[in-house]
């Protein structure tokens, strides 16, 4: 397994240095090239995506819509595995100058009111950003994403690497929920956590989305109220060539603390779902369509 974790590593890190030094049109092709491959080998995902088209738009628009919608989802996917492969060979400062940052001011006035805060996103745009750019500017935090890993060492091994590269704590999303609490313990904390993916019933509460019940993690709203603290939205989107990124922030949302705890979680559980359907209105084509959002009710259309 160690051989194997090497030899992993080293494919990895020459294909990132190689489409590091290549310019910004050369890389483009590679990530064409990668999203034309994955279209043809991964039918599933397209499937998936169409069902969930289907469900958020109906008939609203056209299925030749959706198919580029999709298509550009493809294309997203890879621009997002392709640069974190070649990211930490990218020179820091030319990296940094590709991002506008919007409203920081929301995630600041957070901190120097709480110490901690709670970074809340979805798979929007090049949400890998937040483990990247973003923890540079907030050193003064514990930082931490939560993320899911593999069943492979070696792959985890390049996973966790990456996070580290950048400062940020990596926390497996399997059991992630006491190491949170632990960490927020103890103050000056921030940890990112992607809100917009299906779990099951006994990880979350049911929310409105799109106006389809979906389950939702409760993790974000749980430590705003245990901790009395703000969950900061933060989304990250793209232009078309992936030259230019625009890092927005959002008003906070903070958990109320009263006698009705399902009532105070339920009701910051919702705004979070609310603002990332907002989100995603706005700019359909950059949102991950891939995953099986809205399984919990509708897994027979999947």
């Amino acid at each position: 397994m160690n051989v194997l974790t090497k030899s992993l590593e080293a494919i990895v890190n020459f294909f990132g240095f190689i489409l590091a030094k290549i310019p910004h049109r050369c890389f483009l092709y590679a990530v064409d090239f990668f999203a034309w491959i994955m279209r043809i080998l991964d039918k599933r995902r397209f499937k998936d995506a169409m069902t969930n088209l289907g469900i958020v738009y109906g008939d609203k628009i056209s299925q030749e819509d959706k198919k580029i919608i999709i298509k550009r989802c493809y294309r997203n996917f890879s621009f997002i595995l392709l640069e974190g492969i070649r990211v930490v060979y990218l020179p820091r400062a030319k990296y940094k100058s590709r991002f506008e940052i919007i409203d920081e001011h929301y995630i600041l006035d957070s901190l120097a009111k709480n110490g901690s805060a709670v970074f809340m996103g979805g798979h929007f745009g090049y949400w890998e950003a937040m483990a990247t750019i973003l923890p540079e500017r907030y050193r003064q935090c514990n930082l931490a994403s939560l993320g899911r890993l593999t069943d492979y060492q070696a792959i985890n091994k390049l996973i966790i690497s990456r996070r580290e590269y950048w400062g940020v704590k990596l926390i497996d999303k399997k059991g992630a929920f006491k190491h949170l609490l632990k960490m927020y313990a103890k103050g000056n904390a921030l940890a990112g956590i992607l809100v917009d993916q299906h779990m099951s019933r006994n990880e979350g509460i049911e929310v409105d989305f799109f106006g389809k019940e979906v389950t939702h993690t409760t993790v974000a709203s749980i430590l705003s109220r245990r901790f009395g603290i703000d969950i900061v939205p933060v989304f990250i989107d793209f232009n078309t060539d992936y030259s230019k990124f625009q890092i927005k922030f959002y008003p906070p949302i903070k958990t109320k603390n009263t006698e009705n705890y399902e009532s105070d979680i339920y009701e910051a559980t919702q705004s979070q779902a609310k603002l990332t359907e907002q989100v995603i209105s706005a700019n359909p084509s950059s949102w991950f369509w891939f995953h099986k959002r809205w399984k919990a009710r509708y897994s027979h259309l999947y």
